[in-house]
């Protein structure tokens, strides 16, 4: 993806979230595309790519929003970078693996927000868990499954379904050889 696609892209992921996401939620919570994109950045090009567009994209959230300013920034940053590190250490997980990485990067982002606004005591940490920070979490990795798929068809950075690695790997298919 050229530069110039991705700075448009990360123009319009803002308004696209604020208008056109607020007509696909669901029991009041709407998914986080802009996670989603940095989740991407961060896994396909690197820690630096993914701590770059977290600030570029927390920023632009925190410039339109309400809420407090430069948290998203903060946590949408360190975010991308931890996508770029993970991304690169477990390089060649399974589509299962993956998801599981992204529904644990969702989480975190959603639970250091609430903490970072609220504090955080260990009655307030399993109300956030098992609240709507799970339920967002769940709902971004279905968009997520789709910028993997788009990835590893595109671009194929992270090998291919036959062969997914070792962690969490689908493995061999019977009949292929290594």
């Amino acid at each position: 993806m050229n530069w110039y696609v991705k700075v448009l892209f990360a123009l319009m992921i803002v308004p696209i979230q604020s208008v056109f996401l607020e007509k696909i939620q669901i029991g009041g919570i709407k998914p986080d595309i802009a996670l989603v994109f940095i989740f991407v950045q961060g896994w396909v090009w690197g820690k630096k790519s993914g701590f770059f567009w977290g600030m570029v994209l927390g920023g632009f959230i925190d410039l339109f929003s309400t809420g407090t300013l430069g948290m998203s920034l903060i946590i949408k940053s360190i975010i991308g970078a931890l996508s770029g590190i993970l991304g690169k250490s477990f390089l060649h997980l399974s589509l299962q693996g993956y998801v599981l990485l992204f529904l644990g990067i969702s989480l975190i982002h959603d639970i250091s927000g609430f903490f970072f606004l609220h504090g955080l005591g260990a009655e307030e940490f399993f109300s956030a868990l098992t609240g709507n920070a799970l339920i967002r979490a769940i709902y971004n990795t279905f968009f997520a499954i789709g910028a993997i798929l788009f990835v590893w068809d595109r671009f194929n950075q992270k090998g291919t379904f036959e062969y997914g690695g070792t962690i969490l790997s689908p493995g061999r298919r019977s009949g292929t050889r290594r």
